[in-house]
């Protein structure tokens, strides 16, 4: 028996429109082509994509699901061409795929016309066990599926509760000596990526590594191998930029190849930043991120503006008078910077919209984003913050909420993520209560110590509530006081101190007391 090849790849987010820019929305599907067509140059005999094919199940559009049906169609006829057979697209539905919010999702519609195979171990909550069916090409449902020498198993997307599941599947899948097992997940190993919640590497995790030989993950979008010595344990990251800490990161796909004795090599394919002629690389758009320009000390805006275009030039921005690039082609970068500084002047004088044309027309670029961060020395303190969408703007309230309390900040991460799942169910037309109570339940369970700590100090607080006397006991104490008072002392306690002050009527005072959110991040 010959070799088997595969590619592994996750978190393409086909649809995605970044920054609302339309090119951006073909740039990744350019990139997913890529990869498809670099799998029949190789002759592989499958492709992984673990998690997160599509950016959003609820927001995708015909027109989205229509370019995804084409390029599926055009590889699989360019396949039978090329290497006369179909190459099998392998998937697991990721979080972006939401698996927990409805029982029929676009990848099971793609799995019934035959454009990919859609694996999903169902739990069994009766028995408490994982159940991997055979995947059936009539029914097109199954948790595993077997190619040559290679067991594939697959699992959706589980949330906080993943860890629950790895006792269940170290009891679950059987280790054949003859079979190279493939486990496809899509969560992340804590430290890898800052703002998520990941999963500890853990012993129960770690135990896997006895019935799987190749952990094909998905989820966080920088590429990582884990352990450094004998990895099992693969994240491949994005295929294309999707935020700006991202553009400089490892990201790509893994190049894998199955011996007949079960020993593999694996090959990262990593994105490049812009246009790129090596053939095990993957072009993506270029992305300029440029370290703050400071403008203090400049006696105006206008010349500010002068001093960030000089600035800008000497970053290497492609001048227009230099190179007119297309939209399509990928050197064509997206620029991003902050200014920042203590200013002379009020920011009323700060005139963003002037300083963007100056730089749309000056230099060759896709899209801009600039990040203002003044403090202006003439005007009350204005906490500025970057543009961010709707639920941006909630997880940072959300977790500035748990961070002022120093017990939980360790655990904000993994904290929101359960309330943000939680949410999306119960935002649903007809939320699913079971489900709910049962991913609570789970989420309790999974760290009983936190939850513990949580309940004594709501206990606490409690009861340090109800030592606080209430105004309307406050204002009988007040009365039986007054009687003993001197007229002198009676007119002075006319005049109502704090304590007489109805709590709720002071946070009502002032409905509208809260801080305008100023936001000078704009893309153009």
């Amino acid at each position: 028996m010959s070799s088997i090849k595969f590619i592994h790849l996750a978190d393409v987010h086909l649809g995605k429109k970044q920054y609302n820019i339309a090119q951006r929305y073909l740039d990744y599907f350019k990139a997913f082509n890529t990869i498809l067509n670099k799998a029949i140059e190789q002759e592989v005999d499958f492709i992984l994509i673990s998690g997160d094919l599509i950016d959003s199940d609820e927001r995708i559009s015909p027109a989205i699901l229509k370019e995804i049906i084409n390029s599926i169609q055009s590889f699989q006829l360019e396949s039978k061409k090329k290497i006369s057979r179909e190459i099998p697209i392998i998937c697991i539905e990721g979080n972006h795929e939401n698996p927990f919010y409805t029982d029929y999702t676009w990848l099971k519609i793609l799995a019934e016309l035959d454009l990919l195979i859609l694996l999903s171990g169902t739990y069994d909550s009766k028995n408490e066990k994982i159940v991997f069916d055979e995947y059936s090409s009539i029914s097109h449902s199954g948790g595993k599926i077997t190619i040559g020498n290679c067991a594939i198993y697959g699992m959706s997307y589980f949330g906080s509760a993943t860890s629950d599941l790895f006792p269940l599947l170290l009891n679950t899948i059987s280790k054949n000596d003859n079979q190279f097992s493939i486990l496809m997940m899509h969560f992340g190993i804590t430290l890898y990526d800052e703002r998520k919640a990941g999963i500890d590497l853990t012993t129960s995790l770690s135990q896997l590594h006895g019935v799987t030989d190749y952990l094909a993950l998905g989820h966080f979008h920088k590429q990582y191998i884990l352990p450094t010595k004998n990895p099992w344990i693969y994240n491949p990251g994005s295929l294309e930029v999707n935020d700006f800490d991202e553009s400089l990161a490892d990201r790509g796909i893994f190049f894998v190849e199955v011996f007949e004795n079960n020993t593999k090599q694996v090959k990262p394919l990593l994105c490049e930043n812009g246009n790129t002629s090596e053939a095990f690389s993957i072009p993506n758009r270029r992305f300029i991120v440029i370290e703050d320009i400071n403008i203090s000390g400049i006696n105006s805006f206008p010349e500010a503006q002068e001093f960030i275009l000089d600035r800008l030039e000497k970053h290497g921005v492609p001048l227009k008078s230099d190179q007119l690039l297309k939209k399509e082609n990928l050197d064509l970068p997206l620029l991003y910077f902050t200014i920042r500084g203590i200013i002379g002047y009020s920011q009323l004088e700060v005139d963003l919209l002037s300083l963007k044309k100056q730089i749309l027309d000056m230099f060759n670029i896709l899209g801009l984003r600039l990040n203002n961060r003044l403090v202006s020395s003439m005007d009350h303190d204005i906490a500025l913050d970057s543009e961010l969408s709707i639920d941006e703007i909630e997880q940072e309230i959300f977790l500035n909420i748990i961070s002022s309390e120093t017990q939980y900040e360790p655990h904000s991460a993994k904290i929101f993520q359960i309330f943000s799942e939680l949410k999306q169910q119960v935002d649903m037309k007809n939320p699913n209560y079971q489900k709910i109570g049962n991913q609570i339940e789970a989420w309790i369970k999974s760290d009983k110590k936190l939850y513990d700590e949580f309940f004594s100090n709501l206990e606490l607080k409690r009861k340090t509530t109800e030592q606080v006397p209430t105004t309307k006991q406050i204002k009988k104490k007040k009365e039986a006081k007054k009687t003993k008072l001197t007229e002198e002392e009676k007119a002075e306690e006319d005049d109502p101190d704090f304590s007489e002050i109805d709590y709720k009527d002071l946070l009502d005072e002032d409905e509208n007391g809260f801080d305008d959110l100023i936001d000078d991040e704009d893309w153009v």
